[in-house]
C-alpha cells in the first residue's frame, strides 16, 4: 500500500492543484472583464434618465432613449481671462469675466480677441457684444434672470428637454438647456463682472458637436427679444454678423438624416444650392 498509496496521494493533490488553478485564472477573467465593462460605462458619455422638469411633452416620446450630455468645461463662471494673446496688432487685455469659443460654429460669447483677423484664425466668429440694459431699469440683473427663466423650451423647435438654473447670484446665471431627442447639454451664462456701464457678458455653447445647427443663435435670439421690448439695448444674431456660423448651421441641416433638424427653417421644404461635381 505504500507506493501506490503515496502516488494515489499525489495524483488528488495535483488535481487539487489544477482545479484551483482555472478557478483562478476564471476569477481574474472575470475581474479583468468586469473592470474594463465598468470603466467602459463610466467612461461614456451616455445615460439614460428623465429631462428637465420644463421639458416639452413630446419628450415622453424619447425618454427611455440614449442620451449624450457631454463634458462641461472645467473653467466656466467668472474668472481672469486674457485676450488678444497671439495678436500682432492688439495689445493682450486681461480682466475678469466668462469664457470664450474655441472656434467651432457652436458656440458664442462677449470674451474674445478684439479684431476680426485674431478671431478667425482659430475658426468661425463667434464674439457679441456685451447685452445693455436700459438706464431707468433699477435691477437688470434681476430683470435678465427673469427673462431667461421665462424662456419657453420648445421654441423654435429647439430645447424640448426642457432647462435649469445650476448656479444663480445677484450677478451671475448659469442655465443648462437639453435637447429633445438625444440629451445634448448647452451651458449658458450670464455675467455682470463689471460696472453696469460694461453691460451684461454672456455666453451660450454646445459641449457636443462640430455645429450646432443654429440652435444657440436662436435661444440668445429669444431672450434678447424679449429683453428688447424691455428697453434693452442687445444685437441680433444674423446671417451678416455671423455669415460663418450659419453657413455651417445650414450645412449641417442640409446633410442630416435628421429632417426635424430643417423645422421652422428655410430648408424645411427646400435645400442648399450645391455645385454639381463632375
Amino acid at each position: 500500500s505504500g507506493p501506490f498509496a503515496s502516488a494515489s496521494t499525489m495524483i488528488v493533490r495535483l488535481l487539487l492543484l489544477l482545479v484551483v488553478s482555472c478557478e483562478a485564472v476564471r476569477s481574474t477573467r472575470r475581474a479583468v472583464i468586469g473592470g474594463g465593462a465598468a470603466a467602459a460605462v463610466a467612461s461614456s458619455p451616455i445615460r439614460r434618465a428623465g429631462a428637465f422638469d420644463n421639458a416639452i411633452p413630446e419628450y415622453a416620446s424619447y425618454v427611455d432613449k440614449a442620451k449624450r450630455r457631454g463634458t462641461p468645461p472645467k473653467d466656466l463662471g467668472v474668472l481672469k481671462r486674457t485676450i488678444n494673446e497671439q495678436s500682432i496688432d492688439a495689445d493682450p487685455v486681461t480682466f475678469s469675466g466668462l469664457r470664450g469659443c474655441d472656434g467651432k460654429p457652436n458656440c458664442f460669447s462677449t470674451t474674445g480677441d478684439s479684431l476680426l483677423e485674431d478671431r478667425i484664425l482659430t475658426g468661425v466668429d463667434t464674439l457679441i457684444s456685451p447685452w445693455r440694459p436700459p438706464a431707468d431699469d433699477p435691477a437688470p440683473f434681476k430683470t435678465l434672470a427673469s427673462a431667461v427663466k421665462e424662456y419657453k423650451p420648445g421654441q423654435s423647435f429647439i430645447d424640448g428637454g426642457g432647462f435649469a438654473v445650476v448656479k444663480e447670484t445677484d450677478s451671475y446665471l448659469y442655465v443648462q438647456f437639453e435637447a429633445l431627442k438625444k440629451g445634448y447639454i448647452d451651458d449658458v451664462e450670464f455675467a455682470m463682472a463689471g460696472g453696469r456701464e460694461q453691460g451684461i457678458q454672456v455666453r451660450s455653447s454646445s459641449r457636443v458637436g462640430q455645429t450646432d445647427f443654429g440652435v444657440n443663435a436662436i435661444r440668445l435670439n429669444a431672450i434678447a427679444a424679449s429683453l428688447r421690448a424691455k428697453g434693452w439695448a442687445i444685437d441680433e444674431i444674423t446671417p451678416k454678423t455671423h455669415q460663418d456660423y450659419f453657413y455651417a448651421a445650414d450645412d449641417a441641416r442640409d446633410q442630416t438624416f435628421d429632417k426635424d433638424r430643417r423645422k421652422g427653417t428655410e430648408m424645411e421644404n427646400g435645400r442648399m444650392d450645391r455645385p454639381a461635381i463632375g
